[in-house]
């Protein structure tokens, strides 16, 4: 079996209805070319590989995945941000690639089978993929501005969209059947050989770096008093899924994976009042943090009073992230409620951010949004991080190599009578620190 292409895509970004409904265009598009290029004959075509529907209940995945692409005529790549921030995708890319290359060296030709798609725009195109051309002119300039994903939501069967989809076939037919590149087989995309020119070694993590994922939300039971659950919420605060009509995984399990993908060891904990010493540990072993609050759970009780103690002092290298449920995005009565919610748990965090094209406290956030919004603010936590943890070195060199030498050690023996001894000085009381507020601080979160 020879799957006609692969498609790869980041996995993650929203709903997949729409990247399914674009498989769905391209595979009926190349049935019809296929009939008229065999004049209206039946041709076997070998079903183009999709994961969601290609990969059985049961079956090994990696295996799946392997196989395909080791066998597949064509790879499509839907270009997102997102995918190129994917460890996976970036070895899906490798794979494929080497097969390219492989055939090239082989024949002499190069068969142009790996051919990108602009879903959506992408500002960088990282240096593994810069050599592959994506910007077509034949597209259009709709496609080149705001990617065909765009295209379709705004007009899912209009001429726009079907002449692209159209130009696409036609780039996979024409390498599917013209060149049909050496397959390989064993191909393993886990192992560490396999790994991808992207994500970048700027967007990984240093080895052995940790994050700390932080979660305020409601139980099942505490959000409709006992009532059957929507799906939203289950029997732990972690089990909290705003996006669960659009994926089934809780937000924690989302962020970690994440997290992971960039090489991060994450370990996920439930706002407590001891958050305040989770964070500071976590700063002292140079770990980034990330808060997950549910805006209605904030007034709660632990949640409200550490989210209030967090909210007053200052934790560098922490980000704070309130997703925004579809109900909460409008301009109805859940969405005043949320928004009144935001402000009165973070209220000085909310007033940092005003003007901040990026700030860490990350509100109405989406399920197309979160991803981008993990990634960058972990982004600018690390450089807070780093820079926090370097100025308290410096100062703590400064500071030791200003101290005078050590005084000689005096001597034991008794004072002469004629002296009287001097009473010890008291003994200083032990000072408190107490958190600092933030509108006194100069260090920038």
């Amino acid at each position: 079996m020879e799957p006609y292409f692969f498609l790869s895509y980041a996995r993650r970004r929203g709903p997949r209805v729409l990247v399914k409904r674009f498989y769905d265009d391209l595979c009926a598009e190349l049935r019809q070319e296929l009939r008229r290029l065999h004049k209206g004959n039946t041709v076997p075509f070998d079903r183009p590989f999709f994961d969601v529907q290609s990969i059985q209940v049961g079956q090994d995945w990696n295996a799946a995945l392997g196989e395909a692409l080791g066998r597949c005529r064509t790879m499509l790549a839907l270009y997102t941000p997102d995918y190129f921030r994917s460890d996976f995708c970036g070895r899906e890319w490798k794979a494929f690639e080497d097969r390219q290359r492989r055939h090239r060296t082989v024949t002499g030709v190069d068969a142009k089978a790996l051919i990108p798609v602009l879903w959506e725009p992408v500002q960088n195109i990282p240096s593994g993929a810069a050599h592959i051309q994506y910007d077509n002119f034949d597209f259009g300039e709709n496609y080149a501005r705001w990617g065909l994903r765009r295209i379709l939501v705004a007009d899912p069967g209009g001429e726009e969209y079907r002449r692209i989809v159209n130009l696409i076939a036609h780039q996979v037919l024409i390498a599917a059947e013209h060149f049909r590149i050496l397959p390989v087989s064993g191909l393993d995309l886990t192992a560490p050989e396999a790994a991808g020119p992207f994500p970048s070694a700027g967007e990984r993590a240093e080895p052995g770096s940790h994050a700390l994922l932080l979660v305020a939300a409601r139980t099942s039971a505490e959000a409709h008093n006992g009532a059957t659950d929507p799906g939203c919420h289950g029997d732990s605060p972690t089990d909290w899924n705003p996006y669960h009509a659009d994926s089934p995984d809780p937000l924690a399990v989302r962020a970690s994976r994440l997290l992971e993908e960039r090489g991060f060891a994450v370990r996920t904990e439930i706002v407590s009042d001891a958050m305040g010493a989770s964070l500071d540990e976590a700063r002292g072993q140079g770990q980034v943090a990330v808060l997950l609050v549910e805006a209605l759970a904030a007034a709660d009780e632990p949640f409200g009073r550490a989210l209030r103690d967090y909210d007053r002092s200052n934790h560098p290298g922490s980000a704070a992230i309130v997703p925004c449920a579809p109900e909460e995005a409008g301009d109805g009565p859940r969405s005043k409620a949320y928004w009144e919610a935001v402000r009165s748990a973070l209220p000085f965090n909310w007033a940092k951010g005003v003007g901040d094209p990026l700030p860490l406290l990350q509100s109405g956030v989406g399920p197309d949004q979160f991803d981008g919004a993990l990634h960058a603010v972990v982004v600018k936590v690390q450089n807070h991080l780093v820079s926090f943890l370097g100025t308290l070195r410096t100062s703590l060199l400064e500071m030791s190599q200003s101290l005078p030498p050590s005084l000689p050690v005096l001597s034991s023996a008794a004072p002469p009578p004629d002296r009287p001894r001097l009473a010890p000085p008291p003994t200083p009381a032990r000072p408190v620190f107490e958190p600092i507020p933030i509108e006194e601080q100069e260090q920038d979160r």
